[in-house]
């Protein structure tokens, strides 16, 4: 008897968290560049695709962050918000893309050229987040 419920135990935590991830939004790196900057003059551009299957992805609060890029030269991460996508609440599955620029990116390393690289995710307003994305390395020259 001992045994089965210990089976049926396992069998719910393994359904339970199956479902957890059923929402999780899924993004993928379109573009990203130009692959050298000047410091200070230059900005960076980036461009992810995005799935979200209940359409919960962006947020009308402004002061709501769901869009994370992190910095690995400072482990500085820029937060942005994405505004909401699917009006009234709608759960219905979207993708798209998103696109941004993180101006006048600067060495910080005293050199005269310097390489950063970047994590994306984003967070739906459920608060799960999505898969991180790990940016090709962009030379940063005086």
């Amino acid at each position: 008897m001992m045994r089965y419920q210990i089976l049926l135990l396992l069998i719910t935590l393994f359904a339970s968290s199956c479902d957890r991830n059923k929402y999780v939004p899924q993004i993928t790196l379109e573009e990203i560049g130009p692959d050298q900057v000047v410091a200070l003059e230059d900005s960076i551009y980036m461009r992810i695709g995005f799935y979200d299957k209940d359409g919960d992805l962006g947020e009308n609060f402004t002061d709501d962050r769901n869009l994370f890029v992190l910095d690995h030269r400072l482990n500085l991460t820029h937060e942005f918000r994405i505004s909401n996508i699917v009006p009234g609440g709608a759960e219905v599955p979207i993708q798209g893309s998103l696109e941004w620029t993180i101006p006048s990116i600067y060495i910080t390393n005293g050199n005269a050229s310097q390489k950063v690289s970047y994590s994306i995710y984003v967070v739906d307003r459920a608060g799960n987040q999505s898969n991180t994305l790990e940016t090709p390395q962009i030379t940063i020259t005086e």
